[in-house]
């Protein structure tokens, strides 16, 4: 049973070891890139389980973790911001991420829900996400969410009739 929870400073390190992991494998996958290429300096940087953007996340009280059987199995980072192209109060996602052994699972669709349900109670109008187009799986998964998505790299959901 797969739970969701907003993400606690003990996830940290779970957190960090899997977003860095997907972000490997979609450098690698979709942009051609070599890990092993990047500096030290930018690896610690990337993502936002980093060092001073996991504790921003993590207060801003908008950040969850997928549990199973007591390990981190997927993540999504996200935060209120007060106003986005003219809509006051959309919920950001800064990033999703599910482990490849519980990909196609679920656990990224509860993900999503969660974070967009919980905004929508602190009053929220809309949730923007960063995606990525060329990335099909993360494209499905917003579109079964009921993101628009018009080919840029953000997808958009109209918090107004979302249940």
């Amino acid at each position: 049973m797969v739970e969701i929870r907003k993400i606690k400073e003990e996830d940290r390190s779970h957190v960090r070891t899997l977003e860095l992991f997907c972000i490997r494998d979609y450098m690698e996958s979709s942009l051609q890139k070599s890990w092993d290429d990047l500096p030290s300096e930018l690896m610690e940087q990337l993502g936002a389980s980093a060092k001073d953007s996991f504790e921003f996340y993590r207060e801003s009280g908008m950040s969850y973790v997928a549990m199973e059987k007591g390990q981190v199995i997927g993540f999504l980072f996200s935060q209120m911001i007060q106003y986005v192209n003219n809509i006051e109060k959309v919920l950001w996602i800064e990033n999703v991420g599910v482990h490849p052994d519980h990909r196609r699972k679920g656990v990224g669709l509860k993900l999503l829900r969660k974070a967009a349900l919980d905004s929508k109670k602190k009053g929220a109008k809309a949730v923007q996400s960063v995606i990525m187009p060329d990335s099909k799986n993360a494209v499905m998964l917003h579109k079964k969410v009921g993101f628009f998505m018009d080919g840029r790299k953000f997808a958009f959901l109209d918090l107004e009739n979302f249940q």
